[in-house]
């Protein structure tokens, strides 16, 4: 009886040294950072792959090697977004910025650049139309995948053009690379006339983008006729620079 009692005693003072174990599981997270290029840029703070526990933080800063010809543009996570505009950033390890982060340095041949962001939609409705919903999407051709990513989606009703934010790229390649990344485009419709009647319908894109459609220029467009509307919606895509970001800013 008395060994009972002991042993459970014993129990008593354990359990809550077993609790506060269990609660004090360490967590670990991936950040994965890269340059564009090694040849245009670096990156300070980190190595290439490091895993810490989370609430670590790191503080990444973007070295060009040429400012003037190549200078930095930006910080893009898991090759889709854009997540600051500051050559420093701050990191600090958990769920939400766990990922690959590449230093984006200006590219001097625009023809085979790594990325390029949604610069214009510009519709031409007819004339009774008030407002216009849309949802732009993407998929990659090379994947075989008829899922669709969506880009940009809003609601314009005052003019017929949107206008990007920037922060959503589509990554067209390594540097250095003849072949990249092909995109598709499916664009969502429902327009509203000035007597509140709704029209939804989906348009897809027969032009594929890819590095190679700029033919060596910062910029170009991808047309998509509307038959509904009789007319064409034009998609404007721009090169990644300095000049498409008003300020420095971190978004994280």
């Amino acid at each position: 009886m008395k060994k009972s009692i002991k042993m459970f005693l014993i129990s008593l003072c354990l359990c809550p040294l077993l609790l506060l174990s269990a609660c004090g599981t360490t967590t670990y997270y991936t950040i994965t950072v890269s340059p564009s290029d090694s040849v245009l840029g670096s990156v300070l703070g980190t190595l290439s792959d490091t895993t810490q526990v989370e609430g670590t933080t790191m503080t990444l800063t973007a070295k060009e090697n040429n400012a003037q010809t190549n200078p930095f543009v930006c910080w893009i996570k898991n090759n889709n977004t854009v997540v600051g505009t500051d050559s420093t950033l701050v990191l600090t390890y958990n769920s939400d910025t766990a990922g690959r982060y590449t230093a984006l340095f200006a590219e001097t041949n625009p023809s085979s650049m790594m990325y390029t962001a949604l610069n214009t939609i510009t519709f031409d409705p007819a004339d009774d139309v008030t407002s216009i919903n849309f949802s732009l999407s993407y998929s990659r051709t090379a994947s075989g995948s008829d899922v669709y990513t969506t880009l940009a989606s809003q609601t314009i009703t005052t003019e017929n053009t949107y206008t990007s934010d920037h922060t959503s790229v589509l990554y067209l390649g390594s540097a250095g690379t003849i072949s990249s990344y092909q995109y598709r485009f499916s664009l969502q419709i429902t327009t509203t006339d000035s007597t509140g009647r709704e029209s939804s319908y989906t348009l897809t894109s027969q032009t594929i983008l890819s590095n190679s459609y700029f033919n060596g220029t910062s910029s170009c467009e991808i047309i998509i006729y509307d038959n509904i509307s009789d007319s064409n919606i034009v998609l404007s895509f721009e090169k990644l620079s300095r000049e498409l970001f008003a300020t420095e800013t971190q978004f994280l």
